[in-house]
């Protein structure tokens, strides 16, 4: 027996001596090679993925970087962001599931079939007793000897039928079963083509129906409008008159503008600044009751409506400033097109996810300008917020003199501190002495 590492090594030596020239190759030898490579391959992959698992479990990123593995994978391995979550996600399947892991690394299941067989076992597991789950795991693995990925992901039912108690359940217990089932299932996911964004997705049936009510309701709008301008609105085909329904729907939502106090959160910020956390949970931002540092309520306010009173020695309200976004619709704007996305160097999350950052906070007298602006996305933002006693060694932000962002690295990272930025604004997106910044991505998931 060997380690992983030196089997690993071993492939990676044998790989150096394999000799290109193949031109004089069988048929036969070629198909049985691409079976065997194919089989190496998956094999190899499984591993990829146990490993990843097992770096997770133990922290390893965190513990040696100081950053999470998505964030790790994604600059040491030059991964996106979707390809550093999707191999985290995989990860996770197998440490949930350490059958299924072994099976896949002993080749018996591929990486395709492995990920359908996750899906799965998520999508029975709350209708199974916890004794009965390892033997779904054990039925769908011996599936897979003559299933493919595609035909394994439509066994649920087949699980649950041979796995389940025959007794007939109530039919409140069917619809919450159905109902929990649907909302896993959700998802929504664009596809950029020339001249065209295609996009596919699945609702839980309420909201559903709610969208085919409103994409009807719209359709036969513009099919009375036609009717009354003699337009040819009846050559079109069926599909085309639900995307001009849709087409017209998001037009009617983008020219929605909220209302005060509707669709936005709106804090009162007294001058005794104490008060903000209850404020805060006031304004629904918080949890009653939530413990937050003033960091983290300065950045939850960042976007917020915030309505400056003055209050008098008795309490009695002496001014009342007037609400106003922090960040105008101009300015924010032009911070997309100055930043394109999270600034953090590394970061690759897209500018419409991104939050605005006050390098000096808005309530300590910082404007709301470009000079004194980044986009940030959740994590990030959370990373460089400046904590009140300044007591942490963390990264800080600051506008260069070109006008672009650029970020000090921690002293535990960097002793003499000398400035990063993004590869976006023309930085080299690492630390003076080559390395990638610690922390330099943050978890996909939060950073979406």
């Amino acid at each position: 027996m060997v380690t992983a590492g030196e089997a690993l090594a071993r492939i990676e030596q044998s790989l150096d001596l394999v000799d290109p020239r193949r031109d004089d190759l069988a048929p036969e030898t070629r198909l049985a090679w691409l079976r065997l490579a194919r089989r190496v391959q998956g094999r190899v992959q499984a591993l990829t993925v146990q490993l990843t698992a097992e770096a997770e479990q133990n922290q390893a990123s965190v513990r040696a970087t100081g950053t999470p593995l998505a964030s790790w994978l994604g600059i040491g391995e030059n991964l996106s962001r979707r390809e550093a979550a999707s191999a985290v996600m995989q990860a996770r399947t197998i440490a949930d599931h350490p059958r299924l892991g072994q099976a896949a690394t002993d080749g018996q299941v591929s990486p395709g079939q492995a990920q359908a067989i996750g899906r799965v076992l998520a999508e029975v597991a709350p209708r199974l007793a916890p004794e009965r789950r390892a033997e779904a795991e054990d039925l769908l693995v011996g599936l897979a000897e003559h299933l493919d990925s595609a035909e394994l992901s439509r066994c649920a039912d087949r699980v649950l039928a041979e796995l389940t108690p025959s007794a007939e359940q109530s039919q409140e217990q069917r619809l919450q079963q159905l109902a929990e089932a649907a909302h896993r299932r959700r998802s929504l996911r664009f596809f950029r083509e020339p001249g065209v964004i295609r996009f596919e997705g699945v609702l839980p049936q309420l909201e559903g129906e709610a969208f085919v009510a409103l994409v009807s309701a719209h359709g036969e709008a513009l099919r009375r409008t036609a009717i009354e301008a003699r337009d040819a609105f009846s050559e079109l085909s069926p599909e085309q008159r639900r995307a001009d329904a849709l087409i017209s729907l998001l037009r009617a939502a983008r020219q929605t503008r909220p209302e005060p106090g509707v669709g936005q959160a709106r804090v009162v910020v007294r001058l005794d600044y104490a008060t903000l956390q209850a404020a805060a949970a006031g304004a629904g931002l918080i949890r009653e009751g939530e413990a937050l540092s003033a960091g983290e309520l300065r950045r939850i306010c960042c976007e917020a409506d915030l309505l400056p009173t003055v209050l008098g020695t008795a309490s009695e309200v002496l001014d009342v400033g007037r609400a106003s976004r922090l960040v105008t619709p101009g300015i924010r704007v032009a911070l997309g097109q100055r930043d394109g996305g999270c600034t953090f160097p590394g970061c690759d999350v897209p500018e419409q996810t991104c939050e605005a950052h006050h390098l000096t906070p808005w309530w300590a007298g910082g404007r709301t300008s470009l000079s004194n602006l980044a986009l940030l996305c959740h994590h990030h933002h959370a990373l460089v917020e400046p904590a009140t006693f300044g007591t942490r060694d963390q990264w800080e932000i600051r506008i260069a003199q070109d006008g672009l962002p650029e970020f000090i690295p921690p002293a535990r990272l960097d002793r003499s501190r000398r400035p990063v930025r993004h590869r976006r604004l023309g930085g080299s997106g690492r630390l003076a002495d080559g390395r990638a910044p610690a922390g330099a991505r943050g978890d996909p998931a939060l950073c979406a």
